[in-house]
């Protein structure tokens, strides 16, 4: 039998799948590796755990199947750094994409060289979130390690390192340092100098598709494999999903797991970029991603679960049912708009399309009738909520998407995805696979090997729409009256969160 092996390096765990070359999962595997947090706000990782993790999976697969492996493709987090020496050896940990030391930066970084400006050629809004601002800290902060570094790689690439020895990135990637010139395809010299590096200290760019490197030998002996077999770059992990979910041309992917994103994919990138939104390239040359990120969506029906359900749970554990749910069935006995029950889901701040760090959860309308079952579907409205204001603000620039796929965790729950069918008045399509970063990475390598001569009409092949969520009428017209009061509640609620902010204690 032949295969592709694909490596997902996440926030918290490495997957990794091994692929038949029609596209089927044959086996997989996955290891959780350590989130430290040595400072409030802070977030770092052991690139050596991103290796590990990757060599335990591999044994892992390859223990339960005997399969000749034709490629491997890559797929990871996003806009986390670490620094190698001279010796390809990490000078610090990284600094993983969630960790907010480096706000100040970024607000020094937008003062310098101007927000918009920034915007327009980076597509990414300043935030401490993109790689630019965290090697600025380490300038500011651990000038050493600037002068020390042979270069600066994010997951995948130190992945594609320790297994070739080559040093590169691809422009999904890339794009997402806020160091990359989005409309012209290259470095931002001004920029890189301005954070203090050196642009040779950053990898040389190639496509997604591009083979970086053949496996070293040492690198084989590691994993298991033979030496020699082909390493494609592929993409990031937001890329990749979308891949996998066929977004491309003029189609959105909404994604739902700890939080949710929306990616519109396009070929026509904006003269001008709306300022609530950030584009980053896809995997696929000539186009791009119109990206709105949220900050907690599914993690708010964790929060619930875990303060709110604890009966669920105990249940859920006897049934060999998911807590989900039965949450979800309790919420479904509530009436739509939780009897007039508004939640704000912004209860770690809120980025796309508000971009307010000092924002907050609220739940707001409670009575003493209300209850179990309307807190939670409360929550999944309030979620949908969102997202309709996130499609507001595509409609605004005149790109609004023939279709909605649904991927990610939060596309198991039925009750939702009709929730967000009916707040969004889109129907929204349930793929085959919702589970696609990892199909994505197969995609990318399977055409690197010229196995797919057109990957995005592969990945539709492979992972078509198999179910819809039509919009119900009746129920729109609930959550079309309430979606103005929602955003109001915003708007007034706004100048109290950062008064609330500044409360000491």
């Amino acid at each position: 039998m032949e295969g592709i092996l694909t490596f997902d390096l996440g926030t918290t765990a490495c997957k990794t799948t091994l692929f038949s070359l029609e596209g089927n999962v044959i086996a997989q595997a996955e290891q959780e590796y350590p989130l430290y947090h040595p400072q409030p706000m802070w977030a770092e990782q052991e690139a050596d755990d991103w290796w590990d993790a990757a060599v335990a999976t591999c044994r892992q697969i390859l223990a339960q199947r005997d399969v000749k492996i034709q490629g491997i493709g890559l797929s990871s987090q996003r806009e986390t750094m670490v620094p190698l020496d001279s010796q390809g050896r990490p000078l610090s940990r990284a600094i993983v994409w969630m960790d907010r030391r480096a706000a100040g930066e970024a607000d020094e970084l937008a003062k310098e060289v101007g927000r918009e400006e920034l915007h327009q050629r980076t597509g990414m809004i300043p935030d401490s979130t993109f790689s630019a601002t965290k090697l600025f800290w380490w300038y500011r902060n651990a000038p050493q390690i600037i002068d020390e570094a042979m270069t600066f790689l994010q997951p995948k690439e130190y992945l594609a390192y320790r297994l070739t020895g080559a040093i590169a990135t691809e422009p999904s990637l890339a794009s997402r340092t806020m160091l990359y010139d989005i409309r012209e395809g290259r470095w931002c010299s001004d920029l890189v100098s301005l954070v203090g590096l050196k642009e040779e200290q950053l990898p040389k760019l190639v496509a997604s598709t591009d083979v970086v490197g053949k496996l070293t030998g040492e690198a084989a002996l590691a994993l298991g494999l033979p030496q020699g077999v082909p390493v494609v770059a592929g993409g990031g992990d937001r890329q990749c999903e979308a891949l996998g979910a066929g977004i491309s041309g003029e189609l959105a992917m909404e994604s739902t797991g700890t939080t949710s994103n929306l990616s519109f994919a396009t070929n026509r990138l904006p003269e001008k970029l709306d300022p609530r939104v950030v584009s980053s390239c896809h995997a696929l040359p000539g186009q791009w991603l119109i990206e709105q990120g949220l900050t907690t969506t599914g993690s708010i029906l964790r929060w619930f679960r875990d303060n709110f359900a604890g009966a669920e749970r105990i249940v859920a554990g006897e049934l060999g049912a998911s807590s989900y749910d039965l949450i979800s069935q309790e919420a479904a006995g509530a009436k739509p708009g939780s009897d007039k029950l508004l939640l704000l889901p912004f209860f770690m701040g809120a980025k796309a399309t508000r971009w307010n760090p000092a924002a907050r959860g609220a739940l707001f309308g409670l009575t003493l009738d209300h209850g179990r079952k309307e807190l939670a579907r409360a929550i999944m409205e309030g979620v949908a909520y969102e997202l309709k204001a996130c499609l507001d603000v595509l409609e605004g620039m005149k790109m609004l998407p023939e279709q909605i796929v649904l991927m990610g965790g939060g596309s198991k729950g039925e009750l939702w995805n009709q929730i967000k069918a009916n707040v969004t008045g889109f129907s929204v399509g349930l793929p085959k696979q919702t589970e696609a970063a990892s199909l994505g990475a197969f995609i990318l390598a399977g055409a690197g090997i010229g196995l797919f001569p057109d990957p995005g009409a592969t990945s539709r092949t492979l992972n078509p729409v198999v179910r819809k969520f039509e919009v119900n009428q009746g129920d729109k017209t609930v959550y079309d009256s309430l979606y103005p009061l929602y955003n109001r509640l915003y708007e007034v609620t706004e100048e109290i969160t950062h008064k609330l902010a500044e409360v000491e204690g």
